[in-house]
């Protein structure tokens, strides 16, 4: 037996797992997928809200905010139209869901810039820094979240999960992270982050149209793979896949070889960054260490360790907290300043 006979058997066995939906279930997911990706004043007001919303959590670091604003932002429903619309060879529907998400994307990102522009001082909090290291694992997650929002809008007795889905998928975050990062001269962070969230967008939507076929939703299964431009869009969509992959992957390894990626300290607002660096300017005998705040403890203040080659006088340490406090515009802050005495190296 030849492996072109083959090849139809197996696929055949992979459809029979999946349950196939009947002519009115299909129908009626159409629609509700058409209503999911209406870019009316609903769409337009829920991301204005979900982006502020996730704009503040990041700045704020607090977890809790960013989670509230993936479960209202309404992105999935064009990414998963976008998917459906690939499996029909729905150009419609698809033109449809790219115009809707295209708006949504221009509204979280001005969002982001105009909060990251009006944010009196930044410093980047664990969530914004999560988001700036993605790696090929998180392309896994958003090809499976794409996958599990598909399934669940096709069973509705699964429905329940979509919620969890959204969280999963983490499509809002990382552009609030690209806007918020752009505005404060961290164009590191803004890059990965636009990387993370070009892989959330893409893996999201082919995921979605692979479960929908195996739902049996395409019109029709023909020798040529369907209209000529799905054809073109899935091969652009996963080259797209692929070249992400490279910078994904080398960022796993990077992890892999530096160990645990959270960080034990905060760093410190760019006003107090360049504060202490103009005083260490003046004393070349002083090299900064580390200059943070404690991620455990953050109540405990600044903590600044630095080395000197030679002795100092005792006023060095007093003169750091002050400049510190100066320029956090907070007398009263914590600052633990550690000077440590390099010891010569001796010939053997």
């Amino acid at each position: 037996m030849t492996d072109a006979t083959n090849k139809p058997r197996v696929a055949q066995r992979i459809y029979d797992y999946f349950p196939t939906l009947e002519r009115q279930a299909r129908l009626e997911l159409v629609e509700r997928i058409s209503i999911g990706a209406d870019g009316g004043v609903d769409f337009i007001v829920m991301m204005i809200l979900a982006a502020t919303l996730a704009s503040l959590g990041l700045l704020q670091g607090s977890t809790a905010v960013v989670i509230g604003a993936m479960l209202v932002a309404p992105l999935m429903g064009p990414l998963v139209a976008a998917g459906l619309a690939l499996t029909q060879g729905n150009l419609q529907l698809f033109r449809k869901a790219f115009l809707v998400c295209g708006v949504g994307i221009l509204i979280g990102l001005g969002a982001s810039l105009i909060f990251g522009i009006l944010n009196p001082g930044f410093e980047a909090s664990q969530e914004i820094e999560a988001r700036g290291r993605p790696d090929v694992f998180d392309l896994g997650i958003a090809l499976v979240s794409g996958m599990v929002a598909a399934y669940a809008m096709g069973r509705p007795n699964v429905s329940g999960t979509l919620a969890g889905v959204a969280i999963a998928a983490a499509l809002l975050p990382p552009l609030a992270v690209v806007g918020i990062g752009a505005t404060n001269n961290e164009l590191l962070i803004a890059g990965n982050a636009a990387i993370l969230f070009v892989t959330n967008l893409v893996a999201i939507v082919l995921g979605a149209a692979l479960i929908f076929r195996l739902l049996g939703m395409h019109v029709t299964v023909s020798e040529t793979g369907g209209p000529a431009w799905v054809r073109r869009v899935t091969m652009s969509l996963s080259l797209i896949v692929v070249m992400l992959a490279a910078p994904l992957i080398l960022n796993a390894l990077e992890k892999k070889h530096e160990g645990q990626i959270r960080p034990t300290i905060y760093p410190v607002s760019a006003d107090v960054r360049n504060a202490v660096s103009q005083y260490i300017n003046k004393h070349p005998e002083l090299n900064v260490i580390v200059l943070g705040r404690n991620s455990v403890e953050p109540d405990t203040g600044i903590t600044l360790i630095a080395a000197s080659t030679g002795p100092l006088v005792a006023r060095v340490k007093d003169e750091l907290r002050q400049i510190v406090r100066t320029a956090r515009k907070d007398d009263q802050a914590i600052v633990r300043v550690f000077i440590l005495l390099q010891a010569p190296v001796m010939d053997e």
